[in-house]
């Protein structure tokens, strides 16, 4: 049974163009509280921007790593 049906993230934005920063992984760091301190859209979707940008096919996080981050999320409209 299916309650609903969410688009798909990568559809919902374009990153090509957006401005990013480099962040190096402090210990404790996870993508969702790095989404918290970067972000006040869905934190879900950033998260998926971010692992997208940074090839990353988990979440899986190293102290002193180093992450390219999005700092402006444009909608596509």
């Amino acid at each position: 049974m299916i309650f609903f049906v969410k688009k798909p993230i990568n559809e919902q934005y374009q990153y090509e163009n957006t401005t990013t920063i480099e962040y190096k992984i402090q210990k404790g760091d996870t993508l969702w509280s790095i989404s918290h301190k970067f972000t006040d859209k869905n934190h879900q979707e950033y998260i998926y921007l971010v692992k997208k940008i940074n090839n990353l096919d988990n979440s899986l996080l190293i102290e002193d790593q180093i992450l390219i981050l999005p700092i402006n999320i444009w909608y596509k409209i």
